[in-house]
């Protein structure tokens, strides 16, 4: 029921991005400028702005595969990566912002990370955080640019704080639960409370507290070690600085394929950040809110409305769209369906089912 209700929010808003085009771009514009394309140059560029997106993808992997070699954790990369790719789907179908993502790839790796749940949730969490870092650095100053340059549409301004105010908030309570004791003991306090009346058994229900309380701990420790080593957190800024370099080189690619270079490389990073804030909000349903703010903030900056168009559908075709097409079979592969299956009647959750890459 779910899955049919979040395809049609994807249908309903891709008939109104259809919609959009029609009324205000113009279908005979879009043709006109697709006809006048040298079909080497924009397969040249389409290809390279793939490629772009594949390596955000693998350096967005390096990350956490970087912050789980830090612990002397082994696991080999090519799983991480997989792992990702499908938490990235998981972010673009569900409703749920980046946290169903989160959680697809912490249920997947705590069987390579000796089922300690505490560790795989520090180092995606982590992982996490450490592009957060960087992403709102940048949405930070492309807001302030445009606010002071530019006339900025009074339906961003909004969204924009509410998503800097609740990243903060966030990660405010993750470093609460990271370094304060008496925080942790209340999680599990509140954990049991739900358990209790799902579990029955009053030893498993201590088995189930114990573990709880050992994946808490092992959160814990493992932001403990990065706050006393920093210099581990160096080499996954700027595998993430280069993941964030490779995302934008996805736009500007594009941009030459359609043979357009006057919107410079700081109003694209401005464009690339806001728009991943929208993405961010209306995830789950995201096609329609995302496209209709992405033409206008290139209009916004002078790009012709018909390149704008053109532009953000083929963005909108590589970023959604070709990661859903190769996601939705590697979900298939790994039964990760299976996931929405929580066992928690012999005291810990668990997957079921869920096949081993080789």
């Amino acid at each position: 029921m779910a899955r049919r209700r979040t395809f049609l929010f994807m249908a309903l808003g891709l008939v109104a991005f259809i919609l959009y085009l029609w009324f205000f771009v113009g279908f005979e514009g879009l043709f006109l400028l697709l006809s006048r394309l040298d079909v080497y140059q924009y397969s040249l560029f389409l290809l390279l702005a793939i490629g772009a997106l594949i390596a955000g993808v693998v350096f967005d992997s390096l990350i956490w595969y970087s912050l789980l070699e830090t612990l002397s954790v082994s696991v080999k990369f090519r799983k991480l990566l997989l792992y990702n790719w499908i938490g990235n789907f998981v972010e673009l179908i569900l409703p749920s912002a980046t946290i169903g993502g989160e959680v697809i790839r912490i249920a997947l790796s705590q069987k390579d990370i000796q089922n300690d749940t505490g560790i795989a949730a520090a180092t995606v969490l982590g992982s996490r955080i450490i592009s957060t870092f960087v992403y709102s650095g940048g949405l930070i100053v492309g807001f302030l640019l445009l606010l002071f340059t530019q006339k900025l549409p009074l339906y961003l301004v909004t969204p924009i704080i509410l998503v800097i105010s609740g990243t903060a908030a966030v990660l405010a309570c993750v470093f609460l639960i990271a370094f304060k004791e008496t925080a942790a003991d209340k999680i599990v306090t509140i954990i049991m409370w739900v358990a209790r009346r799902l579990i029955k058994d009053p030893s498993k229900q201590q088995s189930f507290r114990e573990k709880i309380s050992q994946s808490l701990f092992s959160f814990s420790g493992v932001f403990k070690t990065f706050k006393k080593h920093p210099r581990y957190l160096i080499k996954p800024f700027i595998y993430a600085v280069i993941s964030w370099m490779f995302s934008l080189t996805v736009y500007l690619m594009i941009f030459y394929a359609l043979d357009f270079s006057a919107i410079s490389l700081i109003n694209l990073a401005t464009v690339y950040c806001i728009v991943t804030t929208v993405e961010t909000l209306t995830a789950g349903i995201p096609i329609g809110a995302v496209e209709v703010t992405m033409i206008n903030l290139f209009v916004l900056y002078g790009v012709p409305v018909a390149v704008a168009g053109a532009a953000t559908t083929i963005v909108r075709l590589l970023t959604f769209w070709f990661q859903i097409i190769v996601g939705y079979p590697l979900v298939e592969w790994m039964g990760t369906k299976s996931l929405l299956k929580i066992n928690i009647k012999d005291g810990s959750p668990k997957v079921e089912e869920l096949k081993e890459p080789q």
